[in-house]
């Protein structure tokens, strides 16, 4: 008897979707979706209605991309000539249109083909649904800052209870051992003054007593008829004389308890009081995880510049080499051009504009041709970092050339912007107090409030991230987290990247640290991200999965053997 497992494993042989005898399936129409044997890919072909199909073989891996891309377009009826599918699109009135409604109502329209309006639409759901992945993003964050909020306010008020009872604790504890002091004051003094009664209690016992004896003895005197006892009597008493009383003094003063009844209208001085307070700011918990990680032919990954979540540009600014890679399970050099660059950045067209070590001059990458020419010169200044925005302005930093970070008269440390016409729209150098802005401006970014983020350098150990507006005003500093520095090393900031999201990434080379802030300038986290394998993190750059790509530094001049490390976030 055939077990459940064997029967499960059994397999009906699939027949063909037009013929339903043959199960030899070799064939599929990308239109119609319909497996098919040789035989009837023959007929089917010769079929008026299907003649333009487009046909694959289904064991091919180009059939399952061209399934997967592919729109069918030609089963579409039309909606007002039933008999008749849509074989245009009237831009002019946003419809499908047939062949006869071409030529009843839409002759001199702006009429296309329908598999480009239907790509051009498809891009703008695409577009539309990154948008909705995105605000879903922000809403997932939201909800984590919800939830941080909520748990960091419930400790605070649990503190808060926690505080309030031990401090009653400890008064109370306080309180009872000055009222038992008190108690022990007054009961000596109590047993002071009983002394005290007692001994005047004595004293007038033995008073009395003695003045009883006199008393009784005259009395029997008296009362007697003797002469002699008379005088004899009189003359003892008379010789002794009858004492003054000596009473001894009461206690002139005791103590008493008296309430104080004024220091419980101050009982918030003795007790305390609540104050206000600012409320713990809900923020993401983040982490990174290397998802994989490469070994370039470089002694330090100076820059990257991401096309896609597969390819990349690298370089050295050390050396004559801009590298075009891709890394699918391995990592491969498809182009070296030779030429020193400092920074680059994509335009909106997937060109590449290039700020040259040492130079004055911006070139530009013609990704198509492999072309080089020169854009743009900032002559006599040198140029630094460079970046375009989302808005397609460009934002280069600039300085006087030499390498001192020491001002002079004639030191010039800006932030410039440029329109892709290469006319200058501002510049920023000074603050509002008249104070430089910058000593090297060495990296550049922006953020999804069009801020700009430039990595300050002070120092060849130190830095720092100065955030401006488009006014130039400066929105927050960030100069590092003193708590995961190791040792007496700085801050040491050497690229820096924005999220969708606004989030600010910061890689801080000699700490082998990743450092992540908020929009306003608060520190998320501070990882170290040498237990990953992550050691002297210089470049950074997200590619279009909103994974982290981190390039290092070898730890070496003389090694070639720089990582290259992919960094998936999550919050």
């Amino acid at each position: 008897m055939a077990s459940s497992q064997s029967v499960r494993r059994a397999q009906v042989p699939k027949t063909c979707e037009l013929c339903e005898t043959d199960t030899n399936i070799k064939w599929k129409c990308v239109q119609c979706n319909t497996l098919m044997c040789e035989k009837c890919k023959k007929i089917h072909l010769k079929v008026q209605t299907s003649i333009t199909h487009d046909i694959v073989d289904v064991k091919s891996s180009e059939a399952k991309t061209e399934i997967k891309h592919t729109i069918i377009t030609d089963n579409m009826p039309c909606q007002i000539h039933k008999r008749t599918l849509h074989c245009m699109f009237c831009r002019s009135c946003n419809r499908l249109v047939c062949p006869e409604c071409i030529s009843a109502s839409h002759k001199k329209h702006d009429l296309d083909s329908i598999d480009i309006v239907c790509n051009e639409t498809r891009k703008k759901l695409q577009e539309l649904e990154s948008k909705f992945s995105e605000k879903f993003t922000l809403c997932e964050i939201e909800d984590s800052k919800v939830k941080d909020f909520k748990t960091k306010y419930e400790q605070l008020f649990g503190k808060s209870v926690q505080k309030i009872n031990q401090q009653e604790r400890l008064i109370i504890d306080e309180v009872s051992k000055y009222a038992k002091a008190l108690r022990d004051q007054l009961e000596s003094e109590k047993q002071r003054i009983e002394k005290s009664i007692k001994e005047k209690e004595r004293h007038m016992e033995e008073m009395k007593e003695t003045l009883l004896n006199n008393k009784s003895n005259i009395q029997e005197i008296l009362e007697s008829n003797q002469a002699a006892q008379v005088f004899s009597v009189h003359s003892e008493f008379i010789e002794k004389e009858i004492s003054d009383l000596s009473f001894k003094a009461y206690p002139d003063e005791t103590k008493k308890f008296n309430p104080a009844k004024e220091s419980l209208k101050n009982i918030t001085s003795l007790f305390g009081s609540l104050q206000t307070t600012k409320l713990p700011k809900g923020l993401p918990q983040v982490n990174f995880d290397v998802i994989k990680s490469y070994t370039s032919d470089l002694n330090m990954v100076d820059r990257i510049l991401i096309l896609d979540d597969k390819t990349a540009w690298i370089s050295n600014d050390e050396i004559s080499t801009l590298n075009k890679i891709i890394t699918d399970g391995t990592i491969k050099t498809v182009k070296d051009i030779s030429i020193k660059v400092y920074d680059m950045s994509l335009t909106d067209n997937n060109d590449v504009l290039l700020s040259l070590s040492y130079s004055s001059d911006v070139s530009l990458l013609k990704t198509k041709t492999g072309e080089i020419k020169p854009f743009l010169s900032m002559s006599p200044l040198i140029t630094l970092g460079i970046h375009v925005t989302k808005h397609n302005d460009i934002i280069m930093s600039n300085k006087e050339d030499g390498h001192t970070y020491n001002f002079t008269d004639k030191s010039c440390r800006k932030v410039v912007i440029f329109g892709m016409d290469r006319k200058q729209k501002q510049s920023y150098e000074y603050d509002k107090h008249k104070q430089r802005l910058f000593t090297i401006p060495a990296r550049i970014t922006s953020n999804v409030n069009n801020d700009i983020l430039v990595i300050d350098r002070k120092s060849d150990e130190d830095g720092r991230v100065v955030v401006l507006d488009r006014e130039g005003q400066v929105k927050w500093i960030y100069e590092g987290n003193p708590e995961v520095s190791l040792g007496n090393n700085l801050f040491n900031p050497f690229d820096i990247v924005t999220t969708s999201v606004g989030h600010v990434i910061v890689s801080d080379v000699i700490n082998h640290d990743l450092h992540v802030l908020s929009g306003e300038g608060e520190v998320l986290t501070c990882k170290v991200m040498k237990d990953q394998g992550i050691v002297f993190p210089v470049s950074l750059d997200i590619d279009t999965k909103g994974q982290l790509w981190v390039g290092c530094y070898s730890g070496d001049d003389e090694r070639t053997d720089a990582k290259l490390h992919i960094v998936k976030i999550s919050f």
